[in-house]
């Protein structure tokens, strides 16, 4: 199990990576996090134009690319943004020996995937995201957003 502080520095080093990838691909990020401590929706808030997208970023360093995340708050960070008239995504970010490797998904799409993990095995089961389960890079973001 990993202790706050260690989970800290993944999260912090999950955010920075997503956020650098995100810039690289010309969008306009804002780190949510250094705005308000641990912002509880969204990590990153991306802008290109007139398209936002609030961004939840979930890191790991486990060697299959496996995440933790409940559908609730996914639910929660889509409604939010539906009510700013913003996107809602989640960046799963692997932290690997070899760099970061990073997808983007929508919220609603990890939310229904964590659901179904969760009712597929009941209990206290850890990892409910995966790296493999989105494959939309920080260059296609907007082709996840159409």
């Amino acid at each position: 199990m990993q202790s706050a502080v260690e989970k800290m520095r993944v999260g912090d080093q999950a955010e920075s990576a997503a956020e650098t990838a995100i810039t690289a691909a010309g969008w306009e990020v804002v780190n949510l996090n250094k705005l308000v401590k641990n912002f509880r929706f969204a990590d990153l808030l991306a802008k290109r134009g007139s398209t936002r997208v609030m961004i939840q970023v979930k890191g790991t360093e486990t060697g299959e690319g496996k995440f933790g995340a409940l559908p609730e708050p996914a639910r929660a960070l889509h409604a939010l943004a539906g009510h700013l008239d913003a996107h809602a995504a989640y960046a799963l970010v692997h932290l690997a020996p070899d760099g970061p490797v990073i997808r983007f998904g929508a919220a609603e799409e990890a939310a229904a995937l964590a659901e179904q993990r969760i009712a597929d095995y009941p209990g206290t089961r850890r990892y409910h995201l995966f790296i493999d389960d989105f494959e939309h890079t920080a260059e296609d973001l907007q082709e996840l957003l159409s």
